[in-house]
């Protein structure tokens, strides 16, 4: 006599339905408008700031002066330090994939290791310029403090230049070899990283205001960072 067992399947469960319709992720397209939104960010506050903030050999009184003056354009910086910031996530966050993906994806962890000290030193920036900011509000501000507070303004500024130098060579490089960057940028970045490169260099005659010509030519590098931003960012939108 053979046992003969019964199984019973499973009831099957239907899924949920919802109206709300799931976020997807991060497009391309998206990813563009986010760094050229970094690159208008930052023409912007450049602007706002003009020729107004203090030289880097500026005296803590005039340093002083300039902040207790100067509030509300601190909130300026502050608010778009957290546009840049976010700007700069999602345009990493986005191409990363497609960047690693390509013919050069050492590269692309050379320049995102880069880019996360960019963002880490100009909060740093940004920090001691809202510390300026409240020192310079108090009753008896310490002129002391203030000087010592630019110093290091200077000094992180100028250190982030490295920072700049690694993330522009090392997504530039990746960007060309994953085709979402201009061809041009494989020999324009590696000059813009060696600018940014000789800045940090020099960083401390550039923090003390005694070596201004190098800072300039730090200036030019970072002009192609934002150039290779707004140039893959345009590529990325029309994608």
């Amino acid at each position: 006599m053979t046992a003969v067992s019964h199984v019973t399947p499973a009831p099957e469960v239907a899924s949920p339905v919802t109206g709300r319709a799931r976020i997807g992720d991060i497009k391309p397209r998206i990813a563009g408008l986010a760094a050229i939104a970094f690159v208008i960010s930052v023409v912007i506050q450049n602007i706002i700031r003009g020729s107004s903030a203090p030289a880097n050999d500026a005296s803590g009184g005039e340093v002083l002066t300039y902040f207790a003056d100067h509030r509300a354009v601190t909130f300026v910086v502050a608010g778009s330090f957290v546009v840049n910031a976010a700007a700069l996530a999602t345009f990493l966050g986005a191409t990363m994939r497609r960047l690693l993906a390509g013919s050069r994806p050492a590269w692309a962890i050379t320049g995102g290791v880069g880019a996360v000290g960019v963002v880490v030193l100009f909060a740093i920036v940004v920090a001691t310029e809202q510390a300026l900011s409240v020192v310079a509000g108090q009753d008896q501000p310490s002129v002391a403090a203030i000087e010592a507070l630019w110093a290091l303004h200077n000094s992180a500024f100028v250190v982030l230049y490295a920072a700049l130098a690694i993330a522009l060579v090392g997504l530039a490089r990746a960007g060309v070899g994953a085709g979402v960057t201009p061809g041009a940028f494989d020999r324009v970045a590696p000059i813009g990283g060696g600018l940014l490169a000789i800045g940090a260099i020099a960083g401390p005659a550039i923090a003390a205001g005694d070596a201004m010509p190098l800072f300039g030519l730090a200036g030019i590098g970072f002009l192609v960072w934002l150039a290779f931003l707004l140039g893959t960012g345009l590529r990325l939108v029309r994608s």
